[in-house]
């Protein structure tokens, strides 16, 4: 059988190679001769879509083109406008088979992500290792100084907490039911500006937390990696670290410009506050999170033109 051969989608009218089991363009299923090739030489009976006899090597055809007919399956020639059983060629517009070296699934997938080949397996690796990163930054983060079973006492002295408060440590959750519980007595104000600032930005951070480890448990059960990173990780990223770089230079240097004093005002602790280092563990997680986001992310495979 000749390799002008060719396979006809019913579906589109695509032309088709002759051992294809799919169209290439619309992916619909494609019959194949059902009737036998009778050798010319030995008379052996040899499979459909056999190109040379099994008993003898004889060609079983030579310079033939024929195409399938997808309402019988039988041979045609490929200058025939109309099969023995009737169907006609004619409405289709055919061309030229073109090979297509990805299954079905994957080249259908890859359509819908603009014709971009992802390999999106290993997820499961990936979201074990980022579920413990976002777990650590929580716990260190987030856990109030007071839980002394959870976090020892060494450690608070340390780093000094997100913020100290006449000594005394303040983590995430310190800081936002300190907020809460000013707001409640009607002290919302006298809680200051600073506060209010580093309260918004632990509370974002602390929801991104719980979001990020929901996400990252739905991808550990389906174990694919998503297709695009998340530039959200790195926005935030460079947010808190202006916001932690305000705090560290309005806290720790005067100014006398008065314009960059009113900034700075804005940003100065109340008396009694003192800034901790655990403050950069907030622009830390962040940035772990948007490189191990890099290497989660699918990787192309291959581009379609």
């Amino acid at each position: 059988m000749g390799a002008n051969s060719y396979n006809i989608c019913p579906r589109c009218g695509n032309s088709n190679s002759l051992s294809a089991k799919y169209c290439s363009r619309c992916g619909g299923q494609l019959k194949v001769p059902e009737e036998p090739v009778v050798c010319h030489k030995c008379h052996t009976h040899n499979s459909p879509i056999a190109n040379f006899c099994r008993n003898c090597g004889a060609e079983l055809k030579v310079g033939l083109e024929t195409k399938i007919c997808p309402r019988c399956g039988k041979e045609v020639d490929a200058h025939d406008n109309v099969c023995a059983c009737g169907y006609s060629f004619v409405t289709f517009q055919q061309t030229a088979p073109k090979p297509v070296p990805l299954p079905r699934d994957v080249a259908a997938s890859s359509a819908k992500s603009g014709d971009k080949v992802r390999n999106t397996k290993g997820g499961r690796g990936w979201a074990v290792v980022l579920l413990v990163v976002v777990l650590l930054f929580a716990y260190y983060l987030m856990v109030p100084a007071t839980v002394s079973k959870l976090r020892p006492a060494a450690l608070n002295n340390l780093d000094g907490g997100l913020e100290a408060k006449a000594g005394v440590q303040q983590y995430g959750a310190d800081i936002i039911i300190n907020l809460i519980n000013e707001a409640k007595a009607g002290n919302f104000v006298q809680v200051g500006v600073p506060n209010i600032i580093l309260g918004v930005l632990v509370a974002i951070t602390a929801l991104t937390m719980v979001v990020s480890l929901v996400i990252y448990i739905v991808r550990l059960c389906v174990g694919k990696r998503p297709k695009r990173g998340n530039g959200y990780y790195f926005v935030m990223f460079v947010f808190s670290l202006i916001v932690c770089g305000l705090f560290l230079l309005f806290n720790h240097f005067q100014f006398n410009i008065a314009f960059i004093q009113k900034i700075g005002n804005q940003f100065l602790l109340p008396e009694g506050y003192t800034l901790g280092y655990a403050i950069w563990g907030i622009p830390a997680y962040y940035l772990l999170s948007f490189l191990f986001g890099l290497g989660f992310r699918a990787k192309v495979l291959k581009e379609h033109k």
